[in-house]
């Protein structure tokens, strides 16, 4: 077993403060809670009370702001051509975060050797056919297909959205730590395939031979065959494409203390995490707080994908996109806060459904991306 580092517990209080974080604002007496961290969640913080909200500014040049994106508006060129492919829309050295829309059959198969690449199913039904055998995907499918394994997508029906994360670094499952290995999902519940010929002989060109986009170099380079690639009939190994959905993910929850967002990772290299925050009750301790402190992450660009549910109670549109870079305030309007923590009851639950990606080296988005930014008034 791998042991995490021991943790830092020299810490010092200076004037104002609450005798425990996350608990009690209500004593605050009009100071707002802000936190700051190192390493996302796991390493360093402070968490610093102050007169005014650290999200009111009045206006942000562009490269500082949080942003929002309009992830219906995306068009890659899979939602209207079978030829086509995704659309790349956030890159670093380490990731690149696509959208695809494929509509119908792919008339090649592709084989990834830049990196893993792991689909989020958000619309659509359909099979991903791989050499190891086929995957039928739903929403809320996390469909990883490791790194040189060749594959091709056949959806069901013309309305499909994925949100793709391409890994440089093989992608694997976050440590769980003291949860142990069936917690917050038994890793019997993963879909992992049996060979079976594709009998519909999909993946031809016009001509009836196979082509195989390869990518290598960030670049795409065909070759074609005379027989079909995807023609295994049998298996073995540790190495293999597997699909998990997010109902079968049990979210970490606590009664009385607010849990931060790395708890809920699913995926995970040295230099990202992926994962979800899914519905789940609020905290009902008498003094817990049932939304998260404002927030600098000084070493990660937190990238959220909203799949379903509302904010809140507050509706807003799949497929909603946003970016914080690393070192700017976010959370939730303190009257915001407060409308919704009046109309709490007993029992009330947050139903939203959420990806999210954490990266340490900064996202930059492409020309795409930013034609599909909507414009935000504070750092939300």
């Amino acid at each position: 077993m791998e042991l995490r580092p021991m943790r830092s517990w020299i810490h010092h209080s200076r004037g104002r403060v609450l005798r425990q974080a996350v608990t009690g604002r209500h004593e605050l007496g009009g100071l707002y809670e802000d936190m700051l961290t190192r390493q996302g969640f796991e390493g360093r913080d402070a968490y610093l009370y102050r007169r005014n909200e650290p999200t009111g500014w009045k206006h942000a040049a562009p490269g500082a702001g949080n942003r929002t994106y309009d992830g219906q508006s995306l068009e890659p060129t899979d939602r209207t051509l079978p030829g086509g492919g995704p659309l790349r829309l956030f890159h670093n050295p380490a990731l690149s975060i696509w959208v695809s829309r494929r509509s119908a059959n792919m008339p090649y198969s592709v084989r990834n050797v830049d990196g893993d690449e792991l689909y989020f199913v958000h619309e659509g039904t359909g099979t991903f056919y791989t050499e190891f055998g086929p995957i039928p995907y739903e929403p809320g499918d996390y469909v990883l297909v490791p790194k040189g394994v060749t594959y091709r997508i056949r959806p069901a029906g013309p309305v499909n959205y994925f949100l793709v994360v391409e890994s440089a670094e093989e992608l694997g499952f976050a440590d769980t730590g003291a949860f142990g290995r069936r917690a917050p999902f038994d890793p019997g519940l993963l879909y992992v395939p049996s060979p079976a010929l594709d009998e519909l002989g999909d993946g031809r060109d016009e001509d009836g031979t196979w082509p195989v986009r390869i990518r290598i170099r960030g670049e795409y380079a065909t070759v074609v065959f005379d027989a079909d690639p995807i023609d295994v009939e049998g298996w073995s190994g540790d190495l293999f494409p597997f699909k998990l959905n997010i109902r079968d993910y049990r979210p970490v929850m606590s009664d009385r203390i607010h849990i931060m967002p790395s708890a809920y990772a699913v995926f995970a290299t040295s230099t990202f995490m992926v994962g979800n925050f899914l519905p789940r009750p609020f905290e009902s301790a008498p003094d817990s707080e049932p939304f998260p402190p404002y927030h600098r992450n000084a070493d990660y660009d937190e990238f959220t994908f909203f799949h379903n549910g509302t904010v809140l109670g507050m509706p807003i549109a799949p497929a909603t996109m946003s970016l914080v870079p690393q070192g700017l305030h976010h959370g939730l309007p303190a009257g915001l806060q407060e409308q919704v923590s009046k109309n709490l009851k007993p029992g009330d639950r947050i139903d939203s459904e959420v990806v999210f990606v954490d990266t340490k080296a900064p996202l930059t988005p492409t020309p795409e991306a930013d034609a599909a930014r909507q414009s935000t008034a504070q750092g939300t």
